[in-house]
């Protein structure tokens, strides 16, 4: 590509964890090298790179390539980028019951002319897929198991396709473009670009790295599958692009909003059709709560702590605060801790 910072040829590999191929030098600032304010510039370098990357898995993975497409401009984008390669992946959308932010997959996948399924958890399912997910991965920690609910979920279309090829996912491309932050200092200033090299790093080099909280989380999801899922933008390629890109081309306006991920939006609406590249402006939460399964996750908590002894006689757990119902279920391990499994009976 023209960057002459990316001399690694492009890999097919599903993912690359770049903290451990690069070393110390994904951590360590270096604001100097990001060069790059044009955000059309900028965008034109993630247009090149993305295409090629897209293009080298899908030709490695033969079958019917999938998305998992969440309603955001990453998997939305690449969607588009697949399609402009004359590939129709099958789309993959996870929500519970009653959410909304599916509108914008729908959307998406109708413009785009994917299969598309959209599959919707009911609380109950959701519960199921939690104990699921922390029977295989060996912990509760809250991100890992909702991160986890939605591929478990997605294996219910993956199963039903004949032969599955390159599953796309937009996973990493938040931590290396900025997404979902805010910078204190004026976009043009050193201090701005100083900043923004500095959270970008620390968010990469804890991420991209196969020694995390469960370094077997996609295998124990996943199980075969795991080996097609395609981080499209976790690789050394993008790494070497996206730290030479300095706020201005990640940070501006668009109709009078703030906007992160500038660059990569831009490229977005050049590759949907015309009528649907709003589509790439909107704003949209991490997939555990865009998915409502924070909400969901959330509504089993308090319906549990409703049922606990003596729970309603001041306040009802279903209706108060969620600092209220967290102490509550706190308290209740404690008294389990202290007492046994059967103490939550035990009035004290």
């Amino acid at each position: 590509m023209n960057n002459e910072t990316n001399t690694e040829a492009q890999t097919s590999e599903p993912i690359q964890f770049v903290t451990d191929l690069l070393g110390d030098t994904v951590a360590t600032p270096d604001p100097a090298v990001r060069t790059i304010t044009d955000p059309r510039a900028a965008a034109a370098l993630i247009a090149e790179e993305t295409r090629s990357r897209v293009r080298a898995v899908v030709e490695r993975f033969d079958g019917v390539p999938a998305v998992l497409l969440s309603g955001g401009v990453d998997s939305i984008y690449l969607a588009a980028v697949a399609v402009r390669l004359g590939v129709r992946p099958h789309a993959i959308t996870i929500v519970t019951t009653g959410d909304t932010d599916a509108t914008g997959a729908v959307a998406a996948a109708a413009a785009l002319g994917l299969p598309h399924d959209v599959i919707r958890l009911t609380g109950a399912e959701v519960i199921d897929l939690a104990r699921d997910a922390m029977r295989r991965l060996g912990t509760s920690e809250l991100w890992e198991v909702a991160a986890g609910i939605p591929l478990l979920a997605a294996r219910r279309s993956l199963d039903r396709l004949e032969r599955v090829g390159a599953i796309l996912t937009g996973s990493g491309a938040d931590a290396i473009f900025g997404g979902g932050r805010s910078l204190r200092h004026p976009l043009h200033s050193p201090a701005a670009r100083a900043e923004l090299d500095r959270l970008i790093r620390a968010e990469s080099a804890a991420n991209f790295r196969y020694r995390r909280l469960v370094p077997h989380f996609h295998p124990a999801l996943l199980n075969t599958y795991a080996d097609k899922l395609v981080h499209v933008f976790q690789t050394v390629r993008w790494w070497r692009l996206a730290e030479t890109l300095a706020p201005p081309a990640l940070f501006g306006e668009h109709n009078g909003r703030r906007i992160d991920k500038l660059a990569l939006r831009m490229a977005c609406a050049e590759e949907l059709p015309s009528g649907a590249a709003d589509l790439a402006w909107r704003a949209k939460a991490p997939i555990q709560r865009s998915s409502g399964l924070f909400t969901a996750l959330a509504a089993a908590a308090r319906s549990h702590a409703a049922n606990l002894p003596g729970a309603r006689t001041y306040t009802d757990p279903m209706t108060e605060d969620a600092e209220a119902v967290a102490i509550r279920l706190y308290l209740t391990l404690l008294n389990q801790n202290e007492h046994g499994p059967s103490a939550p009976g035990r009035e004290r």
